[in-house]
């Protein structure tokens, strides 16, 4: 199932995101979106949703909710650090997507993203092997060994329009796995929002066993 209706990846003013909760709930409703999710960067940077932020912003998704008649899921992106942790505020998300914001190579990738999944309930690894931060030095072997890990713990796998990511070649190895996937456009800008072409195009091609990601 692949659903261009949808893009559960976009910030907020609430962290480094251009626009406001309302103003994407607009923007998402002029643009036929169904049901998107407002995620914002976690604690472990200075600019980040503190508990206090997601007690605001969660008034205020409801409230553009209720305006514009679409779905907006409450999620936070967090940082996957060298220890393969992450950090969160005291608050119930919908869903938790975990991420890799330096620039990290190689076998000690996949390292941090195996111990994040083995520590913590997430749901989603966002923008996986994303060549902005410089990614390089795959291995098909720790590849098939992440995918065994995201199939036994139900974690998603991202399939992430602004990065382009995962690669082709990581992607094809999804074809025969009963995996889940989410598309997000991981827009900062009001633009962006809903533009999960990419995204889509991916899934039609590579996730045919896989399921969409529904919080």
């Amino acid at each position: 199932m692949v659903d261009k209706m949808v893009d559960f990846h976009i910030h907020s003013q609430y962290s480094d995101g251009q626009a406001s909760v309302e103003e994407i709930a607009r923007k998402a409703k002029e643009r036929g979106l169904k049901a998107i999710a407002i995620v914002d960067h976690s604690i472990e940077l200075p600019f980040g949703l503190t508990e206090g932020k997601a007690r605001m912003r969660e008034i205020e998704i409801e409230n553009a909710s209720s305006l514009y008649g679409i779905k907006i899921y409450s999620g936070i992106e967090c940082s996957i650090n060298a220890a393969g942790e992450i950090v969160l505020p005291d608050f119930e998300f919908d869903f938790v997507i975990a991420s890799v914001h330096e620039y990290v190579c190689g076998e000690e990738y996949y390292r941090r993203v195996l111990s994040c999944m083995e520590k913590y309930d997430v749901d989603i690894i966002g923008h996986p092997f994303s060549r902005l931060f410089g990614f390089d030095g795959r291995d098909e072997k720790l590849d098939e060994k992440m995918l065994d890990a995201v199939e036994e713990l139900g974690v998603s796998i991202e399939l992430n329009s602004s990065h382009k990511s995962p690669p082709d070649e990581f992607l094809s190895l999804c074809v025969d796995r009963k995996i889940t996937y989410s598309i997000g456009s991981d827009s900062h800008t009001l633009s962006g929002v809903g533009e999960v072409g990419w995204s889509v195009e991916k899934a039609k091609r590579y996730m045919t066993r896989a399921k969409l990601f529904i919080p």
